[in-house]
Formats: structure tokens, C-alpha cells, sequence
């Protein structure tokens, strides 16, 4: 299994269609296929048609699928055959430690200052 981010741009895009950029999203992902079945509430024979071209994935189930399979890959396929890149927004938290690491870098340089000023 190889992480999300160890996927390079050019493997997608080596990729000829989304039914394969979703059979590859299973592939690398960390459980087994009847997990991922399960859990998207798929049976089993069904799912495997589906990545096999003898069935259609239901679109519906695509952010389900991602979530399952921890990796955006059908997402990142689909931005590249357009013409687009992605990146992932910030969430709150991680804007709010942000705003904090900032700031606290400012007090931090503050100090500095006064205590060289005090010499």
C-alpha cells in the first residue's frame, strides 16, 4: 500500500478513465475489497463488476468511496483530466494553530528585542 501522497500526478494521469482511477483507488487502499464493499453497502459481486467494467459505480457513492479507501484518487484523476490541480483546504483547527503559531512568533521576537535593548 503506498500513501496518497506517494502517488504521483503522472501514475493518474496514466490512468484511461475514471472507472480506472476508481479500480486503482481500491487497489491502494489498506483493506480488503469486501470491506470496502461492505462498507459502502455494495454487495460484494455487485462491487466487483463494478471495478471489473461489467457494471457502473454509482456516482453517489464516490466521496463514500474515498472516505472508505482514505485517498482522493477518482477526486485527483478527475481535476487533472480537466485541467486543474488540487489542494486541500485548511479546517478550522488547523487555521486557528496557525493564527497562534504567528502570533506566538511575534511575542517570541518581542522578547528578543527587549532583552537585547536591556543590555
Amino acid at each position: 500500500m503506498q500513501a496518497q501522497e506517494d502517488i504521483m500526478d503522472e501514475v493518474l494521469k496514466a490512468r484511461p478513465d475514471l472507472k480506472a482511477a476508481i479500480r486503482f483507488c481500491v487497489e491502494v487502499a489498506p483493506r480488503e475489497r469486501k470491506e470496502i464493499a461492505s462498507e459502502l453497502g455494495i454487495d460484494e459481486g455487485q462491487f466487483s463488476r463494478m471495478l471489473n467494467n461489467g457494471a457502473n459505480f454509482p456516482p453517489e457513492k464516490l466521496v463514500q468511496l474515498m472516505d472508505v479507501c482514505g485517498n482522493e484518487i477518482p477526486l485527483r484523476w478527475l481535476a487533472m483530466a480537466r485541467g486543474y490541480g488540487l489542494y486541500r483546504l485548511k479546517n478550522a483547527l488547523e487555521t486557528e494553530n496557525e493564527r497562534l503559531r504567528s502570533a506566538l512568533e511575534e511575542k517570541e521576537k518581542e522578547i528578543m528585542l527587549l532583552k537585547e535593548s536591556g543590555r
